[in-house]
């Protein structure tokens, strides 16, 4: 019988080496580089317009900045930038990012995050933390150029992405959260970042591509329908090494978390709700300086687009309130004009 154990032993512990020592992804250190824009904001415009075009996009995908006056283009008290999500582009954040600027009299940076919006089925391919990191970088610098005071608001992986940016910036002004990618909820995901991960996703997709069916025609437009299984790779490397309860001690500024969860049948089935509550809570914010705010009519995991979510208004409403009460921005307009922005249904 001890032969036996022994034998067993040593077979697994061969097996647990072999694992351990298969193929992993490693990726380039994400590096702190100086960003330089053009301070005339008329030719900063034309450079983004310009580089968008060269980029290979989808219709309508582009970055982009909408002005809080177009006839003037000149900076504003305040600047909100919105980071999107995972293989998603502006519309994910659409019509609330638009009212909350008109109500606020902010310019507003509409972003496109490192090769999300483009024309190839091999989307993401070569998209690295380093460069992901970098995209949004560039968004909060836009940002900065826009606006005297930055606040940023990101959608699931563009919420991780903003936490990320919050960490390394206590400069940002405050933080709009919807549904942020702290965890997915399907913690399978977390395998792809171990040893052998790459060759699950490979099998699991039955190659190095993911498509989507499942979007209807006018939300296929504004998310990625096939894109290279490196994306996924890169996510989880990002919220393995950022979504940490390290990395939330260091965000200080106010926070506003929504999320969509009416009961445990009935929540956000993309991301982990029970992880964003986790991370509300590990926040180095002051108590006072932070709300959370569940939806539970939005029905989706995107809660402020007129095309996923059942519940625009009430998210919108409920930032709105934070951004007076909380971060104590002046409305420049009543809530009628800005309401008037909600799609028609």
């Amino acid at each position: 019988m001890k032969r036996l154990l022994l034998i067993v032993g040593l077979v697994l512990a061969v097996l647990v080496i072999g694992y351990l020592a298969g193929p992993s992804a490693h990726h380039e250190l994400i590096k702190d580089e100086e960003i330089t824009l053009d301070p005339d904001l008329v030719r900063l415009e034309q450079t983004i317009a310009e580089s968008e075009r060269n980029a290979s996009l989808r219709p309508d995908n582009e970055a982009r900045i909408i002005w809080a006056d177009s006839t003037k283009k000149v900076k504003t008290p305040y600047s909100l930038v919105y980071i999107p999500g995972f293989t998603a582009s502006w519309v994910e954040g659409d019509p609330v990012h638009r009212q909350l600027a008109k109500a606020f009299g902010c310019n507003l940076y509409l972003a496109r995050t490192a090769e999300h919006g483009v024309d190839s089925q091999d989307a993401l391919k070569t998209m690295t933390p380093a460069s992901y990191a970098a995209s949004a970088e560039r968004a909060l610098a836009i940002g900065k150029a826009l606006g005297e005071k930055v606040i940023v608001i990101g959608t699931s992986a563009g919420g991780m992405l903003s936490l990320y940016l919050a960490a390394h910036h206590p400069e940002i002004y405050g933080l709009v959260l919807y549904s942020p990618c702290i965890a997915t909820a399907n913690p399978a995901l977390q395998l792809v970042t171990k040893p052998w991960g790459k060759q699950l996703m490979d099998q699991i997709f039955g190659g190095e591509h993911v498509t989507v069916t499942w979007h209807a025609p006018e939300r296929a437009k504004y998310w990625l329908q096939t894109y290279h299984t490196n994306g996924l790779l890169t996510l989880q490397t990002m919220l393995d090494e950022f979504m940490t309860p390290g990395q939330f001690q260091k965000v200080k500024q106010p926070v506003f978390l929504g999320y969509y969860y009416k009961d445990e049948a009935n929540q956000d089935k993309v991301v982990s709700v029970p992880a964003m509550l986790a991370m509300y809570d590990q926040l180095g914010t002051a108590v006072d300086q932070k709300r959370k705010v569940a939806f539970p009519e939005a029905g989706e995991h995107v809660i402020a687009s007129h095309l996923t979510s059942g519940d625009v208004n009430g998210v919108y409403q409920a930032t709105k309130m934070f951004m007076e009460q909380v971060l104590t921005v002046p409305l420049q307009t009543d809530s009628v004009t800005a309401k008037a922005m909600l799609p028609k249904k």
